[in-house]
């Protein structure tokens, strides 16, 4: 019976220890706080303090998890950003009235970079799948866009 009781308070010792570890480090505070934000869908934010927390405890895991998913899904959602940039710059092209030489040429570097560049994006299995879909989807766009144009 005493024995239990020391299982107990030894369990509930460790538990409040942990807690308290957890609560007071900076930097546990800060990963945390990072996996909220990436949570949230701001992966910028999340990319930042995550950094943060890895420069004060470099054994912080969780940081250099937040950190790397959240650098993942930078890529993810620049690659999309930048296909919705492009396809309003074809658009403004393909609003003239006559194509130049240049134009072709313009939109068909535009399909190749983004066909090409989505080769360099590479997925994990923490990386949304929001964001693999927009992705993917956007590549096919512009491999449509180059096969139907050139």
């Amino acid at each position: 019976m005493l024995s239990k009781i020391k299982l107990i308070i030894f369990a509930i010792l460790v538990l409040a220890g942990s807690f308290y570890y957890f609560s007071s480090n900076s930097s546990y505070q800060n990963s945390i706080q990072a996996r909220v934000y990436y949570f949230l869908g701001d992966y910028e934010s999340a990319y930042e303090l995550a950094k943060k927390a890895y420069k004060k405890d470099a054994y912080n895991k969780m940081a250099n998890t937040v950190m790397t998913q959240s650098k993942i899904s930078i890529a993810y959602e620049t690659y999309i950003n930048e296909g919705n940039e492009y396809f309003e710059k074809i658009d403004l092209i393909s609003s003239k009235k006559e194509y130049t030489i240049a134009d072709k040429v313009r939109i068909k570097m535009m399909c190749e970079i983004m066909i090409d560049s989505y080769k360099n994006l590479h997925p994990s299995t923490l990386t949304k799948e929001s964001l693999l879909k927009a992705s993917k989807k956007m590549q096919k766009k512009f491999i449509q866009l180059h096969e139907e144009l050139f």
